[in-house]
């Protein structure tokens, strides 16, 4: 029989603690996000966005639910503005703008 020692049993808990307490974004759970415009595509209603800090790279689609404006905002967007808001991840991987303002 395999003996646990008490320190293996205590890591074997934290992990299992820790993998519990990790929260993941699923699809519909608003994530909020800030970052510098790299793209407007008006045509396609999508804004490209580059989060300064992680350096990462996406591109949200606004639609009429879009707050506060709606499809305004497009209109109002050019690259190199800094942009906040919330998205929500689709089971098809796209990102839907809920919220998209200028600071």
């Amino acid at each position: 029989m395999i003996k646990i020692s008490r320190l293996s049993f205590s890591g074997i808990v934290f992990l299992f603690c820790f993998f519990l307490s990790v929260v993941v974004v699923s699809a519909g759970d608003a994530v909020p996000f800030s970052g510098i415009v790299k793209k407007v595509l008006p045509d396609k209603n999508k804004v490209g966005i580059k989060d300064p800090d992680t350096k990462k790279r996406f591109t949200v689609i606004v639609n009429d639910k879009t707050k506060p404006d709606g499809l305004k905002i497009l209109g109002a967007l050019k690259k190199k503005d800094k942009v906040e808001g919330k998205y929500t991840v689709t089971d098809a991987g796209l990102y839907i703008a809920l919220e998209l303002m200028k600071k």
